[in-house]
């Protein structure tokens, strides 16, 4: 059956929906062997990135690329998986810090060396091709 469309705009709009569609399948199911869903591999990547460090819930949050995920709901499914632990800050008792556990870094820097071909899911397209998708989806978010 072939969709018909308003116009070439409609037909963007609905190729991007599917487009993100097609990319987090891709990803869960990369992730599928590890337990983890493509915003807990998220979250804990930008764990890493300061790891030994800590973040507040709110600096994840921002690091995020789901700007409306529920951050209590995934970082209390990760401190289950024994993958982050919550931490009162010493300087700050009201601050709460996520971290990652030397264990649970080691995890999930395994994890990303497994899954470091992610951009098989568009390394077909030309260079020219990426530069032209990178300018538009940069200009419909900044607009």
């Amino acid at each position: 059956m072939h969709t018909q469309f308003v116009n070439e705009y409609h037909r963007l709009i609905k190729n991007l929906h599917m487009t993100d569609g097609y990319i987090f399948n891709h990803f869960a199911q990369k992730l599928a062997p590890f337990d983890l869903s493509v915003q807990q591999y998220i979250a804990l990547r930008r764990l890493s990135e300061v790891f030994p460090d800590s973040l507040t819930a709110g600096e994840l949050k921002e690091k995020m690329t789901d700007l409306n995920s529920d951050m209590t709901r995934l970082t209390d499914r990760l401190i289950a998986k024994n993958l982050v632990v919550r931490e009162v800050d010493a300087q700050n008792r009201r601050r709460v810090n996520l971290r990652l556990t030397e264990e649970s870094y080691q995890f999930v820097e395994k994890v990303a060396a497994d899954f470091k071909d992610f951009e098989s899911v568009v390394n077909h397209l030309t260079d020219e091709e990426v530069r032209i998708m990178n300018t538009c989806l940069d200009k419909i978010r900044n607009r």
